[in-house]
């Protein structure tokens, strides 16, 4: 088959961006006979590193799609018509969206393929969206996307019974796809140096213990709740040595984020010296925080799939998640689960990883065995299964 892939999201921070890169490469590796076509905006093209076996078509655009389409903006009609028509200029057998983000309508007459990460900004429309203009032009988005695709693709169970539900989708017309941690994401076996340089760069001294977020600095990632939480577990004198880490780019982010209400919580609760927010960081260094963290907590009030659970646990850190959404379905038993709306709760969860080391063991030797069920390969594998079911 010759399938065209949009990759107009390969350089985005967040999940969506790492999920285009990690599954377009390890579907280009296997041996499959495919030809691909890799289409993209001038200004990722200018960035990105794509697999040198591909194809690469690249439109005369304005803007770059991961740029454009941020909280309070949209692409331009002009950029969307570029992409369309260099689409329309390949003989395609499919066409693959690795992000609905990033979708724009195709001729009918090739098969199309839209994948829908989950169904947040339509559940939690206030703590994703600024504005109803941008709430809007999403929704009109998303629900051209749902009924011109052929089929949808979504990475848990959990978000493909909310797609169903939202979008009134039938079961056959949505499936699964799991996500992974990228291949750098192991437990550091590194010299005690190089581990203690990391956590120097970012404000932590070699030994000390600290619980750890990674994510988006955003409203419905439900860090305030975390941060109230550090709080009530500074009170108690045997963890007032413990530091609270916020890994993600608050500075640099398309989306809507909420790091000035943060900075304000923290000073708030008189914790300023005992909470760092890093911003971005980037792989070879997360994994050495992912590593040495007492535990690492993902709040979020929805999450489609929760890739840095999964890429915690195969550092082998010990983890505790909201018990909605996909959360439960991907830890699968390996970590601690929370009502996000009950900050006593997550206080009472992190006080016992904390204070008991053989229970924390137990926590990291269940996230290394869970980990091992995730992969790259087995994802690509399982979406090359559908490309061949929709062979025309």
């Amino acid at each position: 088959m010759r399938v065209g892939i949009d990759v107009t999201c390969w350089c985005n921070q967040r999940g969506f961006g790492r999920f285009t890169r990690e599954l377009v490469t390890a579907l280009v590796n296997l041996s499959s006979g495919n030809e691909y076509v890799l289409f993209t905006d001038q200004q990722t093209a200018e960035v990105a590193d794509f697999p040198k076996s591909c194809r690469l078509a690249i439109a005369n655009t304005s803007a770059a799609a991961a740029v454009a389409a941020s909280a309070d903006g949209r692409r331009s009609i002009r950029d969307v018509l570029a992409m369309r028509r260099m689409v329309q200029n390949e003989q395609l057998d499919l066409m693959f969206f690795p992000a609905v983000y990033s979708y724009f309508p195709i001729n009918r007459g090739v098969p199309c393929i839209v994948t829908f990460h989950d169904i947040i900004a339509e559940m939690l429309p206030k703590l994703v969206f600024r504005s109803w203009r941008s709430r809007l032009f999403w929704e009109l988005k998303c629900r051209l996307a749902a009924r011109r695709a052929d089929l949808v693709v979504t990475v848990s169970l959990a978000s493909k019974k909310g797609l169903m539900r939202h979008f009134g989708l039938s079961e056959n017309r949505v499936a699964v796809i799991s996500e992974a941690p990228a291949s750098g994401f192991t437990e550091v076996a590194g010299s005690k140096q190089a581990d203690a340089e990391v956590l120097k760069r970012y404000g932590l001294e070699p030994g000390k213990r600290y619980i750890l977020y990674v994510g988006g600095i955003s409203p419905h990632k439900n860090i305030d709740t975390l941060i109230e939480a550090f709080a009530e577990v500074r009170k108690n004198t045997r963890l007032e040595d413990v530091h609270l880490v916020l890994v993600g780019d608050w500075a640099g982010d398309a989306f809507y984020t909420c790091y000035e209400e943060l900075c304000k919580l923290v000073e708030h609760y008189g914790i300023d010296n005992a909470v760092n927010f890093t911003g971005f960081v980037p792989d070879a260094d997360l994994v050495h925080l992912y590593t040495a963290c007492q535990a690492f907590v993902l709040p979020s009030y929805l999450e489609g799939f929760g890739l840095p659970a999964v890429e915690a646990m195969a550092c082998g850190a010990a983890v505790v998640a909201s018990n909605v959404g996909s959360l439960p379905e991907v830890l699968d038993g390996a970590g601690e689960l929370f009502d996000p709306n009950d900050m006593s709760a997550l206080a009472a969860c992190l006080k016992r990883i904390i204070g008991d080391s053989a229970y924390q063991q137990q926590l990291q030797a269940r996230s290394s065995r869970r980990a091992l069920d995730f992969s790259w390969e087995t994802s690509a594998r399982q979406l090359m299964d559908i490309f061949n079911t929709m062979k025309v």
